[in-house]
Order: C-alpha cells, then structure tokens, then sequence
C-alpha cells in the first residue's frame, strides 16, 4: 500500500497536545475524526527491509484498477472506528475539564467540586421588607389586634408572571390610628433657585427678575457693598389682582406680630396676575439682600409705603457723620418711634432703617441758616426762614452701612419711605414635592399624631412613592421625622403631598411555609443518614453578614438543631446540617455517633417544617398587598416602601473564584484575597475588591475593601472582617462607586437571519444579571475593560459576523481609548435601556 495520500480529504497530522497555565480549557484529545481515520488508513511500517507490519491493509488500494465495492466497504469500517474514536475522545476531555474548577463548564459541576473543599456557596436569600396594616372599621379605639407569625401576603404579578408570597415574621399588635393625613408645613416664599416647580408664566417672571439683577450688577450703579455678594431672587403670591405695585418697588415683608425685623424686598417685574382654581392670584417677584425667614401666610405681611417725604437740603446737612440723626424736610408726625423707614435713591439698593426717637425741630431754611435752629437776622444776613420738620434719630443698628449709603446718594436723591399699609392678602404657595429637608408634617384637621418617640412609620404620598423613617410628635402637634442612614436627603423624588403617615407596621420575609413534612424514618444503626426536602428552593434569611435558615426539624416530637459543621459537636449531640446540591435541593445530614448523634430509630419520626422562595427578584412598592389568609380585624395592607435584600444563588463563575481562596483564609484574614473573599460570602454582597492602603495619620499598612450589592452592606462587612482579621491592621470597608455606562455598537450580521434577535442574544451576552459581561460574574471592582474584549463577547453569539464599530460613553461622555478603566472602588454597569445596537448584513461574496 502507499504511505503518501490515502484520500485527498485526509487532514494533515495533528498538532501535539500542549496545555499552557491558566488556560479556561484543557487539551486532552489524543485525535479525532480525520487523524483517527487517517491512522487506521496508513500501515505501520516494520524495520527498514522488512515488508509493512499490517499486511492485510495493502490490498487496499483506492487507485485505478480496485474493486470499488471491497474498497467502500473497508473504507465505510475504518471510517466507523474513527467515529467510535472521535466520540471517545471528546467526552474523555469533556471528563478531563469537568474535573477541574477552573475549565469546568457544566454549571453544576463548581458546586459539586467545592464540596471537596468544605466551602458552602451562598443560597438563594429571601427579601424582606414592612408592610403597613389597616384596621377594619369594626375595631375601635383603644382596641388591640394581633396579627400572629407566618400570616401571609402575596404580591400581584405582572403579566405571565406568578405571585410571591411573604410571610409575617414576629407576632404583631396593631391599634388604631393606622392612619394619618399629613401635608407638609406651608410654605409662603419660594427660592426660584429651588425645586419649586412653577408655571410657564411663573417661570417668564423669574428668568425676567434674574436679567434685571445682572443689568443692575454691571449698570452705572452697583447694589450696596455690604450686601453685593448675597442677593437671591424670590417670589410671593398675592390674593386675587393686585396691580398697584410698580416693578423697582422698595416693600416690607415680616411677621404679623413684628418680633423680628422685616425683610426689604424689591420688586424685580411688575405683578404678573394669573388665572388659578379659584379665581386670580398675583405672583410678586422680588430680590432680597437677606434670606427671608421662613413664614407662612397665616402669619406674615406684606407691606408698601404710602407716604415719603425728602431730607433736608437747602442748607446744613440731613444727616449727621454717623448717620443716626436724621434731618427731614418736613413735617411727619405719623413716624413714631420704632418704626422701620427704607431710604431710595436711583440706581442704588434701598436701606432699611428704624426710628428710636422722634423730634420736632425749628429750622432755618434759609442759605445761612441750620436745619436744627434758626439763625437771626442781622446786618448782612439773610432774613431767616424758619421750617418746622421732623428729626429723627435711628437706632445704632441702622446706621453702619446707611451712612456710606447716605453720602453715596446725596441727600436730594433720597426719598424716605414710611406709613406701611398692605399691599394684599398674602397666599401660601402651591404645595411642591416634599424633599424631606424640612423634616416635619403636619397633620390635616381633625385628624393628629399619636405621641411617641422615635416612633417607625412609613410615608406614602398621592402619587405612589414612600419612604420609611422614625417619627417623633412635637410639642405643636407636627411630626418630626428622622431618616435612616441610608436615605439620601433632599429625598429623590420628592414625595407629593398629602401624604399618608402609616403606623402599624409589620415586617415581612419572602417564603411560604411547608410543614410537617416526613421526611423518612431514623435508624440508629445507620451513620450519617441524610434525606432530601421535597421542595426548592429553601429559604434563607440573611442574619448581619451570614445567613440562616428556615428550617426546623424534629425527631420523635423533639426539636434538633441546625449547626454549621458536624465538627467539634459531641457524640450525643442532636444537631443536624443542611447543604445545597447543584440543582439547589436542600439535604438534611444528621451525625455519625461520633461528631453529632445517630437518628433514633423510628417510623417517620423525622420531619421538617421550613420554607421556601427567595432569590433577588421581589415585588415592587405598590405590589405586595394581597393578604392570603384573611384575619379577624385585619382590613388590608399597603407597602409604600419596595421589600429589598433578596439575592440569587451564587453563580458558577463566583464560585470558581472565591472557593479556592475561602478556603485559604480557614475564617481568618492575611492577605487582600482573604478579605476579598470573606467579603464576597457576607450576605448582601454581589461583588467586593480589596486592595492594600496607606494608613498615613499611624504610618502602617491597611486594608481597603470594597463591597457592592445591597444598600448599606458595607457595615456588616465592616464588623465581619473587623473579627477576622489582624486588630493591629486597620480595614476600612466601603461601598463601591457604580459607574453607568452607554454602549453603541454596530453589529455585521449573517444573511438571511433575524437581526433583532441577533440583537436581543448580543444583549443578553453583555446584560445579563448573571451571566453577562457587565454582571458580577463578569467584570470585577475597579477592572478595566478593553473594546476588545465586549467585542469578543459579542461575536460568540451566533448570527454576529464582525463589530463594525463601538462607542462607549461613561455619564454621557464618549471614552475614545481601547482601554476604558472605572477607577479604583468603581465598577462599570450597562442597563439594557442605555445599549444601542445597530444592524447590517454582511455582503455574499
């Protein structure tokens, strides 16, 4: 037979096995199809001179000449034993992979290893969260009822989907009120730089008031130099039409009962009148030197002057170098004493004063006459013209600024403002979104606070969101509110009033109850027996860092009890443990006699009452308020504030990583994996990075870790690692930063397929909570990320030929570089609403 081709579709030899580090897959095939049949196709050749050692092969001949059914015939066996070859390769490398957690592909197959390794990945843990009850009307006042532990709710799901059921987890007295109305506390002045959400028309007017104060900041007059630097722009509402005020008017707004002293204000635009509920209000807009105080309009008054007189100038001067002595021109006996005067003058800021005391005084007005006395007459005087007019002296308050104010103007500029009347009937503004900054409700009549101290509520307003917070009654009857840590405040959004303030709260964990399941009978001569639950998945609450479980097991009648680890536990112990298989059944293992007790034996004495349900999807606020079993009293329930903490299993590519390195920390940290990996297991946690850090103020070494996943776990990480690592090594544990980010990528396609689903697999490949690039598993704090690397996690996805192009923004800002890197503690995210692919089919050649 000839050794040169066999057949013109015989592959070339293969290249030999060759298995660098760290690769995620192994070699392990000693051939396949075409070198296994190339192989039985080729003799063996014996010693140089002797003839081949496969003799029966020669005579198959595939050249001209050969009887072509002997030919197929042997080619079809040699091509069946490649075939048979080819298949037992493949899965002997399929074993070979599976055997080891790196290249293990099968998603069972991490946690079946790990086993090995005595580390328990992270169960599915159930949300929890507050619902508010509400009281059926036939409960009275002054009655109490308790709604008893296990009482359950369940959510309303959206389209296709299946509802979630919650549990009540503590027995829970409920009373009335379960209830009150509240509305903030009215606000009368409205900072146009605020959140106040106005009109169209409203809005003009503020965007006119703001021009006109920079035209007078770079006109020919500046503002005061005390105040420059501090003005603000306001707006009030009047009471139905009120077109008397002129814009530039100087006016007084204070309090009815004038403890404090008013505010100057000057219009910025005439009154803008407008058509509301109602009938008409008037919107005043006006600057202020100083913040106004907060009033209301039960309260507070807006004043115009409608009287003015001039300062004494033919002769001497109106006021003295320290401007306290004031020298009118005239008459006006209506200032008393401890009114407040504003002085104007073109083009500058007008200056409020008051009066502390009132004379009248003879003047001369004649050119060498005095506005304090009058000069008599005599050769080579003037005839005196005495001028009866009023002298005022203010109060040491009023006149640092008014006196450089006063030689600025010049006294015939000036006119002196007083005789306050009412410009209108104040009106409160229209309630604006609440931002919790105020912290205070007031309750809407009849309706009042029960008292109480740090008392939990929940609050919900008219449009659905709610927040929770503790809440203390004040002496006035309003509700003082302190938010938790975790709150961002101003509160986004703000919450629309009114808004209802719910007492009887009762908390709630996800899972339905299962009990007194058998689970099999006890034989005391029979070590370590274990029975499986029948339901799945179990739940699991999360306890600080950790986690427990649900489930409670007796045998014959007697409680036994649920411990880590058999190890260190006595012989006659009555303790049982649990453990998750890779298709999350639960497995209840009970001890050998020697580390734990043997069962009892008995028939069905073994059972189990637990619960199950969990993982990160919940029910959204609004959404759990079903009540499942109904209950004496009890009229229905309301969750304002979305339950939270749930959390998935943990995945397989998790598991690869932190496994090995819990099991080289053995619950103590030395190195930065070890708190990185202590970290990942702590409850809460989706993803932790740890790094070493500089401890500048004690000069030595710390540790910085980073955690991400449920609000708030940085704490519980803190007290976990704080145990287990080294006290003279200080580990700050901080929240990581997550850095949205926007992708638009430009996909070239394979004829003839469906694009959108391209693109809806090309999506999933990136978005994915579990398994996509940008989910935990997929991308790490503080790693960067190449465009080569997105781009190759799209082109696996069947259908997509090549990426045309990319781009990728971080907050809205292109980032051109093939390197994109979020930062030390950050961690990029990709929303499914922020990736824009597009499509184009590739061209048939």
């Amino acid at each position: 037979m000839s050794t040169t081709s066999i057949c013109p579709c015989d592959a070339a030899n293969p290249d030999p096995i060759t298995n660098l580090p760290g690769l995620p897959q192994i070699a392990y095939r000693a051939g396949d199809f075409n070198s296994f049949r190339r192989a039985l196709l080729t003799p063996l050749l014996a010693d140089p001179g002797q003839p081949p050692l496969e003799q029966a092969l020669t005579t198959w001949q595939s050249g001209v000449g050969a009887d072509p059914s002997v030919v197929d015939l042997a080619v079809m066996m040699v091509e069946w034993w490649a075939y048979l070859s080819d298949i037992l390769t493949f899965y002997n490398e399929r074993i070979a992979n599976e055997d080891y957690l790196r290249t293990a592909a099968l998603p069972e197959t991490p946690g079946e290893l790990i086993e090995l390794l005595g580390y328990r990945p992270r169960p599915a843990i159930a949300a929890t969260g507050t619902l508010a009850a509400l009281l059926a009307p036939s409960v009275l006042p002054g009655q109490t009822v308790t709604l008893p532990k296990g009482l359950q709710f369940q959510s309303k799901p959206g389209p296709g989907g299946t509802p979630q059921t919650f549990e009540l987890s503590s027995a829970t007295p409920i009373a009335q009120p379960d209830q009150v109305p509240a509305v903030p506390p009215p606000n009368l002045i409205a900072d146009l730089g605020d959140s106040f959400v106005y009109s169209p028309f409203q809005l003009s007017v503020a965007v006119e008031a703001r021009k006109l104060m920079k035209a007078k900041a770079g006109g020919g007059h500046s503002p005061s130099p005390v105040h420059q630097s501090s003005w603000a722009n306001y707006a009030v509402l009047l009471q139905g039409s009120v077109t008397s005020l002129s814009n530039g008017a100087a006016l007084l707004l204070g309090t009815l009962d004038a403890i404090v002293a008013p505010t100057l204000i000057t219009l910025t635009a005439p009154p803008a009148v407008q058509t509301v509920a109602g009938g008409k209000q008037t919107v005043i807009t006006f600057t202020s030197a100083d913040a106004p105080p907060a009033m209301t309009a039960s309260n507070a008054r807006l004043q115009k002057a409608n009287q003015s007189a001039a300062l004494w100038t033919v002769n001497g001067k109106a006021f003295n170098a320290t401007s306290e002595v004031i020298q009118l021109a005239t008459l006006a006996r209506q200032i008393r004493p401890n009114d407040y005067l504003v002085f104007a003058a073109p083009g500058l800021t007008p200056q409020l004063a008051q009066v502390q005391s009132t004379t009248d005084k003879m003047g001369d007005a004649s050119s060498a006459g005095s506005p304090t006395t009058v000069s008599a007459g005599g050769t080579g005087k003037p005839t005196p013209v005495p001028v009866l007019h009023t002298q005022l002296t203010l109060t040491s308050a009023s006149s640092p600024s008014l006196n450089t104010w006063l030689a600025s103007a010049g006294a015939a500029a000036v006119s002196v403002l007083f005789g306050w009347v009412d410009a209108g009937v104040l009106v409160d503004q229209p309630q604006a979104p609440w931002d919790g900054v105020s912290s205070s409700l007031t309750p809407v009549q009849p309706a009042h606070f029960p008292s109480g101290n740090s008392i939990p509520v929940l609050l919900a307003d008219s449009l659905g969101n709610g927040q929770q917070a503790l809440a203390t009654v004040a002496s006035d009857g309003s509700l003082s509110l302190n938010w938790p840590s975790t709150t961002p405040v101003p509160l986004t959004p703000g919450l629309q009033a009114p808004i209802e303030v719910y007492y009887n709260l009762v908390p709630v964990s996800c899972g339905k109850t299962i009990a007194n399941e058998i689970l099999g009978s006890g034989d005391a001569t029979q070590a370590g027996q274990s029975f499986k639950l029948s339901k799945s998945p179990v739940t699991y609450l999360a306890t600080g860092s950790s986690f427990a479980s649900t489930i409670t097991i007796t045998v014959n009648g007697l409680p036994w009890t649920e411990v880590a680890s058999f190890y260190g536990q006595s012989a006659n112990a009555q303790v049982f443990v649990t453990r998750e298989d890779a298709s999350q059944n639960t497995w209840v293992d009970f001890g050998d006699g020697i580390n734990g007790a043997r069962l009892t034996t008995g028939t069905n004495n073994v059972v189990a009452t637990y619960r199950i349900g969990g993982g990160a999807a919940s029910p959204p606020a609004g959404k759990l308020t079903v009540i499942a079993q109904s209950y004496p009293g009890l009229q229905s329930v309301v969750n304002p504030v979305a339950v939270a903490g749930g959390s998935d299993p943990d995945p397989a590519g998790l598991l690869k990583q932190y496994a090995p390195r819990s099991v080289l920390a053995f619950g103590r940290a030395v190195s930065v994996f070890d708190f990185e990996a202590l970290a990942a297991q702590a409850s809460g946690v989706t993803m932790a990075s740890a790094t070493w850090s500089w401890d500048a103020v004690n000069l030595r070494a710390s540790v910085t870790v980073y955690v991400a996943g449920q609000p708030n776990v940085a704490a519980s990480v803190q007290t976990l690692l704080a145990a287990a690592g080294d006290p003279n090594r200080p580990v700050n544990v901080l929240p990581a930063t997550e850095v949205p980010v926007s992708l638009t990528l430009g996909l070239i396609t394979t004829p003839g397929m469906d694009t959108t689903a391209i693109q809806t697999a090309v999506q999933t490949a990136l978005c994915d909570p579990t398994s996509g690039l940008f989910s935990p598993a997929g991308i790490a704090i503080g790693q960067g990320l190449f465009d080569s690397v997105i781009e190759a996690a799209c082109l696996v996805v069947p259908g997509v030929v090549a990426i045309k192009s990319l781009q990728f923004s971080i907050n809205g800002v292109v980032d051109a570089l093939p390197l994109h890197s979020p930062g030390e503690g950050a961690y990029f995210s990709l929303d499914p609403g922020d990736f824009f692919p597009s499509s184009e089919v590739a061209a048939n050649d």
